[in-house]
């Protein structure tokens, strides 16, 4: 049994290390050939909103219009 658990831990491991190393180059730098890649951020890590890539999409606007009744004619 410790040896299933071991083989399946060293599985996932080998796993999200192939993962990690598949989106940058050999010096450490991104990979340009991603779209994960290639989104500008900040220095924080969040998406910078100035780009078009990042900004999301606006919700569209449903037009509802109001039955009102119909004005009294006077008399």
């Amino acid at each position: 049994m410790k040896k299933l658990i071991v083989m399946m831990l060293l599985a996932v491991m080998a796993f999200t290390t192939t993962q990690t190393f598949a989106q940058t180059k050999k010096d450490g730098s991104k990979d340009m050939r991603y779209k994960k890649n290639k989104q500008p951020l900040k220095k924080d890590g969040t998406p910078d909103k100035r780009f078009k890539t990042n900004k999301t999409a606006p919700a569209k606007k449903t037009t509802t219009s109001k039955m009102t009744t119909p004005a009294k004619k006077a008399a």
